[in-house]
């Protein structure tokens, strides 16, 4: 799961999986007079394969934004 930073300086204020949420969370510190700012988490996870148990082979993949509407 990524882990989004928001940081004062060296100390980690708060963490995030949504880099949203740490942006807002950034923005209301930085309005209350904290200058914060956010490290956004850029590892790759790296899966592996799910594999269908009825029949032994990978599950297919789906390209983003690929579905039928019904």
């Amino acid at each position: 799961m990524k882990q989004h930073k928001v940081m004062l300086g060296e100390r980690v204020l708060y963490q995030a999986a949504q880099l949203s949420h740490a942006e807002r969370f950034a923005a209301a510190r930085r309005a209350e007079g904290l200058a914060c700012h956010v490290v956004p988490d850029t590892t790759q996870v790296n899966r592996p394969a799910r594999i269908n148990p009825l029949t032994g082979k990978p599950r297919r993949m789906r390209a983003k934004g690929d579905h039928q509407d019904s």
